[in-house]
């Protein structure tokens, strides 16, 4: 099964190369997946494993985009698909998880909650729990090491740098997971310096790491500071954290917070590549601006755009 998804372009982005005085600079265009984000492989990972073993319906908590990457996917392979949400979320994806055919089930709480509420009706009723964390995490680290696989290709070599929008911190993870598995089958001489990027204090990868922390610590969930900015990069567990934290570490990466403002400002910046994406997703542009500020590093680098892709109708 594919449906489309992954082989997402490499561009080069001369235009801010020269704003942000960076050697070469490429934007992986995550976008181009059917339902436009990254998260359409991490949904075809768990249902691809939810066939082989036997199951007819698959849960996940969601506040928008996993939920709606896999409905989708779901659908074109016949499970039926339920997703836990919070109760007080109106985001617009209920409109496409609805043409899919998911079930929508309201929670009290926030997205931790609607994870924690998705897991335990799997439980009970023997659904396929394709949550982040515990036991899914290999599974769902091995979805984004494509992602390496082909940035390897597009480039002829391996990048200095990757910097990637952190959340749960799974596809940062997965990034370099890729690169490693790459290293030790001889086929990339490096591993890229991995670079984290979320929202200045309400990520626990981002937090932990500001504080020289070698395991994550959670946030308190009183503490986070939620907009619609900076939604999709909120989260004061991470259920992958640990994992991509330990990710920069071995790479001797950094893991940048920004303000809202920073994150339009990045948001801004793309469009003069004619890149149109997420706030969040171009937190990836402002980590890597940062990281290079404190190491200057040439060569070739990578900023992973997990929504957006480039117009070229002009």
């Amino acid at each position: 099964m594919t449906y489309g998804i992954g082989n997402t372009s490499l561009v080069r982005a001369e235009v801010l190369e020269e704003l942000l005085s960076i050697d070469e600079l490429y934007l992986k265009l995550e976008g181009e997946n059917p339902t436009g984000t990254h998260k359409d492989r991490l949904a075809i990972q768990h249902v691809d494993d939810a066939i082989i073993r036997g199951f007819d319906t698959i849960t996940v908590g969601s506040c928008g985009n996993y939920g709606v990457a896999m409905s989708f996917v779901a659908c074109k392979s016949n499970l039926d698909c339920v997703v836990f949400m919070p109760k007080n979320y109106s985001g617009s994806c209920t409109t496409q998880l609805n043409e899919y055919g998911a079930e929508i089930r309201r929670v009290e709480g926030g997205y931790e909650e609607a994870v924690m509420a998705s897991r335990d009706y799997a439980k009970e009723e023997g659904w396929y729990d394709a949550n982040p964390g515990n036991k899914n995490t290999p599974t769902s680290m091995v979805a984004y090491v494509d992602i390496s696989d082909e940035i390897q290709e597009q480039l002829k070599e391996t990048p200095a740098s990757v910097s990637v929008p952190v959340g749960n911190g799974t596809t940062l993870a997965g990034i370099h997971l890729g690169f490693r598995l790459l290293w030790h089958k001889h086929r990339a001489k490096t591993i890229p310096r991995m670079i984290g990027a979320s929202s200045k204090g309400n990520n626990a990868v981002i937090e932990s790491f500001s504080i020289g922390l070698q395991e994550m610590v959670d946030l308190s969930p009183e503490d986070i500071d939620e907009t619609v900015v900076n939604e999709p990069l909120l989260n004061w567990h991470s259920y992958d954290g640990q994992e991509a934290l330990n990710a920069i570490y071995d790479t001797d990466g950094l893991a940048v917070g920004l303000t809202d403002e920073e994150l339009l400002h990045y948001q801004r910046l793309l469009k003069k590549e004619k890149v149109d994406a997420l706030p969040a997703s171009a937190a990836a542009l402002g980590g890597l601006k940062r990281f290079l500020e404190e190491n200057r590093l040439k060569g070739k680098h990578v900023v992973v755009l997990t929504s957006g892709v480039k117009n070229v109708r002009d």
